[in-house]
């Protein structure tokens, strides 16, 4: 297979070729290019424009000229026309920075109170938050007063803080009686559900006559949601005291779910809410009951779950279910789903499981075969059981796409910018690039992305175009030197390795997570250090982690010690991995080895953990079949131990 997926990659290079690809004999000026392009940019920033210009002149063939192009004009944007906009926006609407060019030139007319040429290049409302507030205001000083009172009521209702550029249409807003006490309370609700004290403080002043006394009582159940009952009881049934009960009601759950629960029912009889309603907020609150030892909380909170219709609910409880095995228990749990959720592969899978436990082979089998060679974890769990083959659709991009002239000038683009490091730029031009092309298109830029190794672009693409069955293209044998080397360093199958990066990273290199975990194999700096140090290697750094040889040999390390830690089991390891040692210690003890391993890992109580760890272990079995090295869904000892 993998002969094939490189035939079919060199032959999309060739078709390719005349459009993205630059010529041998073209290299040197290439290189001379470069270097022209790196003047012509200091040119610009020292105001020789001379220097510049000759530059420039020189640079019509090369890809990266329109963005000395975009620097050029923004130099002087304050000097041009809207037409002069409207034409550079137009000539450049395939690159990302057309829509920066347009968002920088409404902020300098809205800073100039040039309204008029405001809405000739904005006629209709823009995203953003500070451009709306410009584009309504505009609105009011050309006399357009309903759309601008419109948008500044659409503005003002939220919980989150407004930007200052919103203040004159607001005030202007104020000042024409648009903004009643009605609108305030209205915001204050929204402000509470944010959790911002201060800002509602500042909102309950803005009231005046019998607003205040509504204000003061907003306030009141914000800091003290205990009156929540007694407030639902003696407040008049409006859709505002209807709202604010909510808010409070689930404050108080938040704050001590145990009194919620004392309050719960005369709270809802307060306000004469619907059946629907008052089983939403009896999900909110049993949602905080699945880590209480408290027999009376519990048995409150199963009354509640057996008339939702959360299937996050119920499948939840039927975790607590499957964690205890208490196998009848589970089944019941199972029944209340709906049928679309029964008969997905996941509880398909468990109600085969649970006839066979009751001795129901024939049955189980059959519920078994019904999810065979299915592209799914709980389809290569049930071949696992039957001991049979993981089989999956798989799908091949056609090789005799072509790219268009278009495309390919883009392409061209970001081949240079891949090649002088600015991935930065490189990402953004193909995340732009992908927002305006159509399934097919997407397929082919996956299929080039990959001929290149442009390994993370292939992947980002197949996301976007949900390409689910293109499994080589979904999951590229990107670093593979890398993952060798360190395979046999560590004797560990590189295939592991791969899934785990796949999962980690989807091959980025240069990835960074919201909590600072970088790198291939998203290594958090603290742990890297602490990785390196065991292995007897210096540590160069945070920044050292995009480096793929630094990355795959501290993250190979890493696992390896967690694979050791648990006896070369990889459901504890990925758990690990990804929750820490000590929650799966955690867990394993509340299990107390009564479970084989399906029913481990559908106890994780971590939604996300749960599905990183069936994503790695199908993730390899994808990898065993693109390199040519078969791999089951899960080993002998995985299967044999009990935890």
């Amino acid at each position: 297979m993998i002969g094939y997926f490189l035939r079919k990659a060199f032959s999309v290079v060739i078709i390719t070729a005349g459009i993205v690809a630059v010529p041998t004999s073209l290299a040197a000026d290439l290189e001379q290019q470069r270097d022209w392009y790196e003047q012509a940019g200091i040119a610009l920033e020292e105001d020789n424009i001379d220097e510049y210009r000759k530059l420039r002149d020189k640079l019509d063939d090369y890809p990266l000229t329109p963005y000395l192009d975009y620097r050029d004009f923004s130099r002087l944007l304050f000097m041009k026309t809207p037409k002069q906009v409207e034409d550079f926006i137009e000539e450049y609407k395939n690159l990302p920075f057309s829509t920066t060019i347009k968002s920088r030139y409404l902020e300098y007319l809205a800073g100039t109170k040039r309204w008029q040429n405001f809405v000739e290049v904005q006629p209709m409302p823009p995203r953003g938050e500070v451009l709306k507030c410009h584009y309504y205001y505009a609105q009011s000083k050309l006399g357009n007063t309903e759309v601008a009172w419109q948008g500044a009521e659409s503005l003002w209702l939220t919980g989150k803080s407004l930007s200052d550029a919103c203040d004159p249409l607001l005030n202007k807003w104020q000042k024409a009686g648009q903004r009643t006490n009605t609108l305030i309370l209205d915001r204050m609700l929204l402000v509470y559900e944010e959790g911002h004290r201060n800002r509602l403080k500042y909102l309950n002043k803005q009231l005046s006559g019998s607003g205040k006394a509504k204000g003061r009582e907003v306030l009141a159940l914000y800091d003290d949601p205990d009156g929540v009952a007694a407030f639902s009881k003696r407040s008049k049934v409006t859709p505002f005291n209807q709202s604010l009960t909510v808010l409070a009601y689930k404050r108080l759950v938040r704050k001590d779910v145990r009194e919620a629960v004392k309050q719960y029912q005369r709270t809802m009889d307060g306000q004469h809410y619907s059946k629907a309603k008052r089983q939403l907020l009896a999900d909110y609150t049993a949602s905080r009951l699945f880590s209480t030892d408290d027999e009376a909380l519990l048995r409150w909170r199963d009354d509640k779950v057996a008339t939702s219709n959360s299937t996050n609910l119920l499948e939840r409880r039927i975790r607590v279910a499957i964690r205890k095995a208490d196998w009848k228990e589970a089944g019941l749990w199972i029944d209340r789903l709906s049928e679309a959720d029964k008969a997905s592969t996941r509880w398909t899978f468990w109600r085969a499981k649970l006839q066979a436990k009751a001795g129901n082979e024939a049955a189980a089998e059959e519920l078994y075969r019904s999810i065979l060679g299915q592209r799914d974890f709980y389809s290569a769990a049930a071949a696992t059981v039957l001991n049979k083959p993981v089989v999956y659709p798989v799908k091949n991009p056609n090789q005799s796409m072509s790219l268009t002239y278009e495309y390919g000038k883009t392409l061209r683009r970001i081949k240079e910018l891949i090649a002088l490091d600015k991935i930065f730029a490189a990402d953004r031009e193909w995340h732009y690039l992908l927002d305006h092309m159509n399934n097919d298109e997407v397929v082919m830029l996956a299929t080039y992305a990959a001929a290149n190794k442009w390994h993370h672009f292939a992947v980002q693409a197949t996301i976007s175009g949900q390409l689910w069955d293109y499994v080589e293209l979904r999951f590229p044998i990107a670093h593979k030197w890398w993952f060798d080397f360190f395979s046999k360093k560590r004797d560990l199958p590189a295939t592991t390795m791969m899934a785990l990066a796949r999962q980690e990273s989807a091959l980025n290199v240069e990835a960074v997570s919201p909590v600072g975990a970088r790198g291939l194999m998203q290594l958090m700096p603290g742990t890297a250090k602490e990785t390196a140090q065991k292995l007897g290697r210096n540590y160069k750094g945070k920044k050292s982690l995009f480096d793929p040889g630094v990355n795959i040999r501290l993250g190979s390390g890493y696992l390896k010690m967690m694979l050791e830690r648990y006896d070369n089991n990889r459901i504890f390891a990925f758990a690990a991995y990804n929750a820490g040692p000590s929650r799966v210690k955690r867990w394993r003890q509340e299990t107390d080895e009564q479970l084989d391993v399906f029913e481990f890992i559908e106890a994780i109580p971590f939604t996300e953990t749960r599905g990183y760890v069936q994503n790695i272990l199908m993730f390899e079995v994808y990898y065993g079949d693109l390199t040519g090295d078969k791999n089951p869904l899960l080993k002998p000892n995985e299967l044999e131990a009990m935890y």
